[in-house]
């Protein structure tokens, strides 16, 4: 017999901050129970078998300790407090990790991805149960009572308001990408070919123009997704300064498909 009484959905996604948070304490159960697992020993193990084992573990800690520095920036750490907590310059910081932040705003900020079925809310319930059981824990919700979904149950239709509009402006992003990269492969192609100035010069500007929108959507991310506002800026300011370079590069191209032209006339013959 199932139960159909209706019991309120839990938000697909979470805050950003929630999100960092539970994909942090996963990241940390999952390295626990590889630590866990080198305890064990196994005369009968292949030479090497330790070590392999112990650099693996080693791999997973950096992974967690990128998931930290999201977790930290999704909650408003500044590049240098970080830098602060490393021990390291705020530019070495910010060269080490802010590649992880990007990565983890372009997949939706969430732990699971946009498109995934995943929950979690459900992830920290079971992290709850399972930190309870390995440390006595009584409290019986180590995880989820310090996500803000729990706190504050009332903030959920703001946050998924401000996810939307953050959607929104990756979707046209994505699109833009696309095209970016494709003209980076024509480019490349006719380079190859060794194609008249003038068509390359063509592609830098067709270029450029996407290096706009794609600036100005990185732009409008900084109001809508403040907390990563340092990054979004820095890649605004990156592909604004691409488009000037390859419009200055087209113009170079251009003058130099004329001079070919003049001085023969039918080099413009393709």
């Amino acid at each position: 017999m199932t139960d159909d009484t209706e019991r309120p959905a839990a938000p697909r996604a979470l805050s950003p901050r929630d999100e960092a948070r539970v994909q942090f304490a996963h990241e940390a159960n999952e390295l626990a129970e590889l630590a866990l697992a080198l305890l064990p020993i196994d005369p009968d193990a292949p030479r090497g078998d330790r070590l392999r084992r112990a650099l693996s573990l080693r791999a997973r800690l950096d992974h967690l300790v990128a998931g930290a520095v999201i977790a930290e920036r999704e909650e408003g750490t500044t590049w240098a407090q970080l830098a602060a907590a490393a021990g390291m310059s705020r530019q070495a910081a910010h060269e080490r990790w802010s590649g992880d932040v990007t990565t983890w705003a372009s997949l939706g900020r969430t732990m699971h991805g946009r498109a995934s079925g995943f929950n979690a809310l459900d992830a920290a319930a079971r992290l709850d149960r399972v930190y309870a059981r390995r440390m006595d824990d009584q409290r019986g919700a180590a995880v989820s009572s310090g996500l803000d979904a729990v706190r504050f149950p009332g903030a959920v239709a703001a946050e998924r308001a401000r996810r939307e509009r953050a959607a929104d402006l990756h979707h046209r992003l994505e699109a833009i990408t696309t095209q970016y990269r494709a003209s980076i492969d024509r480019l490349k192609q006719l380079t190859d070919d060794r194609a008249d100035p003038g068509e390359r010069a063509a592609v830098l500007r067709r270029r450029a123009v996407l290096q706009d929108q794609m600036s100005d959507l990185y732009d409008d991310l900084t109001g809508a997704e403040p907390e990563l506002a340092d990054e979004h800026r820095a890649t605004c300011e990156r592909y604004r300064a691409d488009a000037t370079a390859d419009r200055e590069y087209a113009d170079l191209l251009q003058a130099k498909s004329a001079t070919r032209i003049a001085n023969d006339p039918t080099a413009g013959d393709w």
